[in-house]
């Protein structure tokens, strides 16, 4: 409670200093994403003055002239409020406000690369991540630098989709699990670990786990996934000192209060929700792995006592060979994981794959080595470029590079294969997948509170489970989902279908970027059809697809027809603008792009509305992004999301 109230004063204070008026910014750029505009490109701000007074706050500008992470930079902004829509997620990145050039003050002046603690560790990553891709190959680099100094850029979109379709994208994405194989598998191999050991040395071991989690913290950027992981394994650590035992729960609750004491809104960030359920989950797999393993030992020492005249045959788990256990219990783990962080991606909107389980079972083994070797690639092949008389350095680094690349060329193999496979991209409906996870919760905790076996509640939970989702599958088989996205004034529109999709877009860089991410959480494939409604555009669209149709590119007073996945779509063209007649499921819908003034009045049920005023265009109901606009009535009720079945 006193980090939600801190967080809500601090932001309404920024809000009611800085917002809605120009100021002379001085800012550090912490990130930025290329845009489709060139010579633009989308920043995040670390404010550090404001018309020359002191502040410390983030801001985030969609359209700021060439520049790089790690300068600071000076110009005149106008700051505002972030829109209903986007607050909550900004607010969890740290983000209190939006900034946009002012267009009447003077241009963006480059003062130089910043001192700061967060620009440096910037530059090392850069420069290991560097030195780590240095004769690789793009694909296997790109992979090697995302999951050891958490550098993406190398990551190409089909790439993405690949491991997202396998249920492997966390792997791309240094978080916890990294950390614990550094500070776990690698520290065994170093130090290995005795059962006996005196209380001295284990302080040492927590220790040099705490040095190689700030080690991964400094070569990844200071991240919040590390962060957190990092957190985690200091409050284990401390625990140690002062004579605590040894628990993950309380360490990782531990983690998760002093990650959101300075933004309460942390906890909406999707992947701190995504690191948390996977540590639980994992926690709760090793859990099942240790209750397992207790249940034959006191099964085996019972038989033993009652026959001891006779041999007593060992459990079948204990008589399987050690690769065979193991491979048992990560088949454990990767189960509970890909449990716990189920619910997170359906409720959040996003899709899921059926291949997660088998995914994590067949190369998360690999892990452990590809990190280890990368990492050590990356600061030899860094000492190599700062000590070239040396010629060792380089010696080592490349048969070591070697191995981390062929790793990864094996881990994209399967992603790629995996990834076309049925099943690969599963969305559900938020509500129905809600209810189906908290019955299969109540279901969990029964069982556990009346001690059932686990050879009865797994089957049963894996049964119902795959019942449930089965079932809204099917009857999920021809719905339309037809969603706005991007921003307010000129929302596109997505229809999706399974793995197909037809887009109407409009609007700039932005809102290519809403598509391509509304498209990912669906789990589409193929933009099967892509109108271009703008009129006069200014960038092209550079979203992949079939078949294409642009408005510009037509003569006035023609009309355009095309159909395909269910959707009949016919688009008219005028001299300032067009429109464009939808017919999904029996249901017609219309939407305005520009100026369009039609003869006779265009009657349908749905309006999918934008800042255009549909003139003599009568319709039933209104679909829009967020809110009304200033020319629709007193007393509509616009809808946000709309799915239709085609049949019935």
């Amino acid at each position: 409670m006193a980090s939600v109230l801190h967080t809500a004063n601090r932001l309404e204070r920024i809000r009611v200093q800085y917002a809605g008026r120009p100021l002379v910014l001085t800012a550090e750029v912490e990130s930025t994403a290329d845009s489709y505009d060139p010579g633009i490109v989308d920043a995040v701000l670390h404010v550090e003055k404001v018309n020359g007074s002191a502040a410390s706050f983030r801001v985030e500008c969609s359209a700021l002239p060439e520049c790089k992470a790690g300068e600071r930079v000076q110009g005149r902004f106008i700051l505002s409020a972030p829109a209903s829509g986007n607050r909550v997620g900004l607010y969890a990145d740290g983000i209190a406000l939006q900034a946009e050039m002012d267009e009447d003050g003077p241009e963006l002046t480059v003062l130089g690369e910043s001192g700061s603690f967060r620009a440096r560790t910037h530059r090392l990553q850069q420069k290991l991540s560097e030195s780590l891709r240095r004769e690789m190959h793009r694909d296997t680099s790109g992979v090697l630098a995302a999951m050891t100094v958490g550098d993406r850029s190398g990551l190409s979109a089909q790439l993405r989709s690949a491991y997202r379709g396998a249920g492997l994208s966390h792997v791309l994405v240094v978080s916890g699990m990294h950390v614990s194989i550094l500070c776990g598998d690698i520290l065994s191999v170093l130090l290995p670990y005795r059962w006996e050991q005196s209380y001295r040395r284990r302080r040492r071991r927590t220790v040099w786990k705490s040095l190689l989690a700030l080690v991964l913290m400094g070569v990844t950027g200071f991240t919040p996934s590390v962060r957190r992981a990092a957190v985690a394994v200091w409050v284990s650590a401390l625990g140690v000192w002062v004579w605590g035992p040894p628990d993950a729960l309380t360490s990782l609750a531990a983690a998760g209060i002093l990650m959101t004491a300075v933004n309460s809104y942390a906890v909406w960030d999707i992947g701190f929700e995504l690191s948390f359920a996977a540590v639980v989950g994992t926690v709760a797999g090793s859990a099942c792995i240790r209750r397992m393993r207790d249940a034959y030992d006191r099964r085996f020492w019972i038989k033993a006592g009652e026959n001891l005249q006779k041999p007593v045959r060992r459990p079948w788990y204990s008589k399987l060979p050690k690769g065979v256990q193991g491979l048992v219990e990560s088949a454990c783990i990767a189960a509970c994981a890909s449990a716990a962080t189920f619910p997170v991606l359906v409720l959040r909107g996003m899709s899921a794959t059926v291949w997660a389980v088998v995914s994590g079972v067949a190369v998360l083994w690999m892990v452990g080595p590809m990190l280890g070797l990368s990492l050590g690639a990356a600061l030899l092949g860094l000492a190599a470029q700062n000590f070239g008389s040396l010629p060792l350095f380089e010696i080592l680094r490349r048969p070591i590079a070697f191995c981390a690349e062929g790793l990864a060329f094996g881990m994209n193999e399967w992603a790629f294969r995996v990834s076309g496979l049925p099943g690969a991209s599963l969305w559900f409906d938020g509500g129905y997948a809600a209810l189906v996870c908290l019955v299969l919760f109540l279901l969990c905790a029964a069982a556990m509170r009346w001690n059932v076996r686990l050879r009865a509640a797994l089957p049963t939970v894996v049964l119902l489970t795959a019942l449930a989702f089965g079932l809204e599958t099917a009857l999920s088989w021809n719905v339309v989902n037809i969603e706005l996205v991007g921003t307010q004034a000129a929302p596109a529109v997505v229809i999706t279908r399974r793995e197909q999709a037809v887009v109407l877009f409009r609007g700039s860089s932005i809102t290519q970027r809403a598509v391509e991410t509304q498209l990912e959480k669906r789990g589409v494939k193929r933009v099967e059809l892509l109108v271009d409604l703008r009129m006069q555009p200014e960038t092209p669209c550079d979203l992949k697809a079939e078949t294409r149709i642009g408005a510009a590119a037509l003569a006035a007073d023609t009309t355009r027809r095309a159909a395909c996945g269910g959707v009949d779509l016919e688009l008219y063209r005028t001299r300032q603008g067009c429109i464009v007649r939808l017919t999904i499921g029996g249901q017609r819908f219309v939407t305005v792009s520009g100026t369009v003034r039609p003869a006779k009045p265009i009657r349908a049920e749905w309006l999918l509305a934008s800042m255009a005023r549909p003139d003599n265009i009568r319709y039933t109901d209104c679909l829009t992004l967020s809110s009304k606009y200033r020319w629709m009535e007193e007393d509509a009720e616009p809808v946000s999301r709309l799915r239709l079945r085609l049949k019935g």
